[in-house]
């Protein structure tokens, strides 16, 4: 199951807990998503009596008439009962069905249905990881469950059901306390309000915790025959996808070497290790990501859910999986955004490869590598053998085992996973690390940018290319959400936005007209950056201390543009003169951003060409980029004046 089981549900004022455990007769609910139904057995189940199934939230693929048909034909064979409630949640393999389950006479429980072979499969792995549940044996749901015969997309499948006993709050206020592994840490690493994040004894607590059942004692074989590190070290599927990916990461950053030959490297330096170091064979989890790793806060404990991965093999796969979660999970983002921060990415992953075993004892101001150095700390108590002579070597063969695993994975930071390789690959070579593990080609600059597009004219294209980014800047305007923030130019005039006649007038217009806001800073006409200006223009006067007629013109045409808006849209539009010099033309709108430079060429020759620089349109929230521009932005509002017209300059500066 993906996800924590114990989110907080709230529907008119209760939490899920709450609504499921309630002993008197549920209401019925006439809101979205909230399903009344009776139960008459008509599809065969054994029962005398109705019952009530009251069904929050809907599954992708099934009907909520089929939901209520499995749901009570597991269940009747357990306890009797009148009225259920049932959540449907999310998570699960694929077309999965999990639902939180109470009743009157029923505690909550979590049924999980799927196809017949994958639930058996994962009854199996849990009795064999996790032996007998004694509170789902007491309540008879700790048997796997009859097949049941559903529809699915017009076909006829036949699903079974395993239980899990429910881990979750019982009330409103104890729902804070349950969380899933990301949710807790996050809370850790990032909550402003440290006195409701959990201590560094907790997180300390519950590291052993998982690290103490991912390595407990379960048919455990040790000291066995000698073998080679690749029959532990799990096989990677190059031709199921990871060959292609690590293809395109290498066209994509040239300057990584480690992606060159990778898969070759691979297979000659892994089964090169003729006899591995630390020899274990045991039931695994199989899948032990944050995801499938509830914790309790209060009581500092871990609970393991989705087995249906388990397996035998070496203990360093499960370890391996979730240090890699925490790694990824535990740095920093850019400015709050999405966007990993390749320095502190540089910082965590050089600390995770030091050669200590325990990640070293000095004072750690970072909590993200505080987090790290207490789980390796916990896997060390829990599974000794890493300390032997080669172990902790054989263990970042599994670290990166997995790292290739994750590339065919959807929704991950591939660079991030790309960079990891490099990295891990380096150090298996040659011990050590250097710089080149993070790449620097303009491809993947452009990726860290976030840039949409780059429209760079050559000679012969310039009105085409001028045309395109036209469109786009229009696009962009039209799409503008009037709700999140005002539109912000910075320009040195300013024209093609304010003036009647400009490009953009319509698409301005239209921004004021739906209740948006424009802010606009230009270049005072009385700075002498002007002046330097002027002389790009070829017409500064003989002294070069005249403002150019051409450049004049235009930013006149942008003031008498912004009287006509304010006299129709008042506040709604601001213009500002700049105090200091501007480097750049920069537009933002909430969904996208564009910067094009200033140059210190013959502008003359643009007004015949058009466009003869570049400009790059960017994305329009959650990356750096994006807060470079909006603090430029707030740099020269903040230093800028009301603006006063200017009917004429000329003579207005002194040498």
């Amino acid at each position: 199951m993906n996800g924590p089981l114990c989110d907080t549900w709230l529907e008119g004022g209760h939490s899920s807990a709450d609504r499921l455990t309630q002993q008197s007769h549920p209401t019925r609910y006439e809101s979205p998503g909230l399903e009344y139904g009776t139960c008459f057995c008509s599809r065969g189940c054994e029962q005398s009596e109705e019952i009530n199934v009251y069904i929050v939230g809907k599954h992708d693929a099934i009907s909520n008439g089929e939901v209520r048909h499995l749901i009570t034909r597991a269940l009747l064979e357990a306890v009797s009962t009148e009225d259920l409630s049932v959540r449907i949640l999310r998570g699960g393999y694929s077309d999965a069905l999990v639902a939180l389950c109470a009743s009157s006479e029923l505690s909550p429980v979590v049924l999980k249905f799927g196809p017949m072979e994958k639930i058996e499969a994962e009854h199996r792995n849990r009795l064999a990881y996790m032996g007998e549940d004694a509170w789902l044996e007491e309540h008879g749901l700790n048997e796997l469950f009859a097949p049941v015969e559903i529809e699915i997309e017009h076909r006829k499948v036949e699903w079974s059901m395993i239980a899990y006993r429910y881990r979750g709050g019982g009330s409103f206020e104890e729902l804070k306390h349950f969380n899933d592994f990301e949710g807790f840490i996050g809370s850790y690493l990032w909550s402003s309000d440290r006195d409701a994040a959990p201590s560094d004894n907790t997180v300390s607590e519950c590291f052993r915790a998982m690290a103490f059942t991912l390595g407990a004692d379960r048919g455990i074989t040790q000291g066995g025959p000698l073998q080679s590190l690749a029959e532990y070290v799990p096989s990677v599927d190059w031709e199921e996808g990871v060959s292609a990916v690590i293809r395109t990461a290498a066209a994509f950053c040239p300057d990584l070497n480690e992606l060159n030959g990778l898969r070759e490297w691979w297979d000659e330096n892994l089964n090169g290790v003729l006899f591995a170091p630390v020899h274990d064979r045991r039931r695994l989890h199989g899948d032990a990501r944050f995801a499938n790793v509830l914790v309790d806060d209060v009581r500092s404990e871990v609970h393991l859910i989705d087995f249906g991965s388990g397996r035998l093999g070496h203990v360093f796969e499960d370890f391996a999986r979730f240090e890699l979660d925490l790694l990824f999970k535990s740095v920093p983002k850019v400015n709050g955004s999405q966007e990993v921060d390749r320095a502190q990415l540089v910082t965590a992953v050089n600390f995770v490869l030091r050669d200590e075993v325990n990640l070293g004892n000095e004072e750690l101001s970072s909590r993200s590598l505080k987090c790290l150095r207490l789980w390796r700390n916990a896997m060390c108590r829990s599974f000794p053998q890493l300390k032997h002579s080669g172990g902790l070597m054989m263990y970042r063969w599994f670290l990166l085992g997995e790292c290739l695993k994750r590339t065919t994975w959807v929704n991950i930071d591939t660079a991030v996973l790309i960079f990891t390789i490099c990295a891990l690959r380096q150090y298996l070579s040659d011990g050590a690390l250097d710089s080149t593990w993070i790449s620097n080609a303009p491809q993947s600059l452009a990726s860290q940018l976030q840039c949409r597009a780059a429209y760079v004219p050559t000679r012969g294209s310039e009105r085409l290319v001028n045309n395109m980014r036209n469109d786009a800047k229009k696009g962009a305007l039209s799409d503008h959400d009037r709700r999140k923030s005002a539109v912000r130019l910075l320009a040195e005039t300013g024209q093609s936005y304010l003036s009647p006649r400009g490009v953009f007038s319509n698409e301005v217009r239209d921004v004021l007209r739906d209740g948006g806001r424009l802010q606009v800073v230009i270049l005072n006409p009385l700075l002498t950056e002007y002046l330097g200006l002027s002389a790009c223009y070829g017409g500064s006067g003989e002294d070069g201390y005249q403002a150019n007629e051409l450049l004049e013109r235009k930013t006149q045409e942008s003031i008498r543009g912004y009287q006509i808006l304010e006299a129709e849209f008042g506040t709604a539009v601001e213009l500002r003169l700049a105090r200091f010099g501007l480097a750049q033309t920069i537009l933002l709108t909430s969904g996208s951003s564009f910067l094009e430079p200033y140059f210190r060429y013959a502008r003359i020759e643009r007004e015949r060409l058009l466009f003869d620089s570049f400009e790059l349109e960017l994305e329009g929230t959650g990356t750096h980029s994006r807060s470079l521009l909006e603090e430029t932005f707030s740099f020269h509002w903040a230093h800028s004046d009301t603006c006063v017209p200017v009917k004429n300059t000329k003579g207005k500066h002194g040498k």
